[in-house]
């Protein structure tokens, strides 16, 4: 399977010949597409995507070498010309800027004047450069304040477009992120005892136990991570091989399958996935997601998102020993985030 991760070329800067390099920026063309923010909030009512804008001012000497060596990245700028709307936003700018039904100016006061816009953008906190990051629907994720080199900005890049933020502090995931690509790193020695779908209906009809889904596509970075880390957890992998039946399914696959009695197929007509998929998420399909059945083979959860082997801990459990029966997801967090804190004790 083709894998369709970011290639990683460290870029090592010192002090002594910064100087030198934003000498040799200050001419340099990088390699994304960028466009204004108008563009980008106006392309995003057509085809919906997150927003990556890049805070600068023509006075920044870091913005300039960032230009030059990270935006400047063959695969760095393809991954973000392909899946963010990219973003060159002058702090400095003199222009009036619609926002959210709201127009932002420069009162030209100080000696360097900012952008209301830039102070909006930054959270009050205007630095350069500032990478911040817009849903889809052009609201703030977050800004990430300071230079990004490859090595540094690509976990970034991907956490929020594969919406790992949503499911995973940072630090965690990058931490994942890293251990799954960095060889020199062992992954763990769990290994989750994968089976099919008509392998899970048989062996649920000889002996029941609920079954767990991992929904995971070969494009998308954080089914990896998760695959190499969470999945390779051996408290983890253990765990959901003694609870569960596990199937990993990939919601594009062109196979025909038989579930329930019925077969199942990829149209591949007005989008890309199975029908089967379509079923199992209530046609709210997130990649990577976890999805939990009962023994009868009815839909107890759909739940999308990235998930290291501590995130989806208590997942594994409320299903797995059948705590949705008599407690809620609340009650069931608070017992068990005391049983967890009383354990560190």
């Amino acid at each position: 399977m083709k894998k369709i991760i970011i290639v990683v070329a460290v870029v090592l800067l010192t002090f002594n010949n910064l100087f030198s390099q934003i000498a040799a920026a200050e001419e340099h063309n990088d390699l994304v597409k960028w466009m204004s923010l108008t563009e980008a909030l106006e392309k995003q009512k057509e085809q919906p995507k997150k927003i990556f804008i890049d805070i600068y001012t023509d006075w920044c000497g870091w913005c300039k070498v960032m230009s030059k060596n990270t935006f400047s990245h063959e695969q760095i700028a393809a991954y973000i010309n392909q899946y963010f709307y990219p973003v060159r936003f002058d702090a400095e700018t003199t222009d009036t800027i619609e926002y959210l039904g709201k127009k932002y100016i420069n009162k030209g006061t100080g000696r360097k004047p900012t952008h209301e816009l830039a102070y909006v953008l930054t959270k009050n906190r205007p630095s350069y450069p500032t990478i911040t990051y817009l849903d889809e629907k052009g609201k703030i994720i977050q800004p990430l304040p300071g230079y990004m080199d490859v090595k540094k900005i690509e976990p970034y890049l991907v956490y929020f477009n594969e919406n790992a933020y949503r499911s995973a502090p940072f630090e965690n995931f990058k931490k994942n992120f890293d251990k799954a690509f960095n060889d020199s790193i062992p992954n763990g020695d769990g290994r989750v005892q994968w089976v099919t779908f008509e392998d899970a209906q048989k062996l649920v009809k000889s002996s029941p136990k609920p079954l767990f889904i991992d929904i995971f596509t070969s494009f998308s970075v954080t089914s990896k991570v998760m695959e190499l880390t969470t999945f390779a957890d051996k408290k983890t992998a253990d765990y959901i091989n003694e609870h569960f039946y596990a199937v990993r399914f990939d919601p594009t696959t062109k196979d025909t399958i038989r579930f329930g009695g019925v077969e199942y197929v990829n149209k591949g007509v007005s989008h890309p996935f199975h029908d089967l998929a379509i079923l199992l998420t209530n046609r709210q399909i997130g990649i990577p997601a976890t999805i939990y059945l009962n023994e009868q083979l009815q839909l107890l959860s759909n739940v999308p998102g990235y998930r290291s082997s501590n995130e989806i801990e208590p997942l594994l459990e409320f299903f797995g020993e059948e705590k949705y029966k008599t407690q809620q997801w609340q009650e069931f967090m608070i017992e068990f985030n005391t049983k967890k804190e009383k354990a560190v004790k």
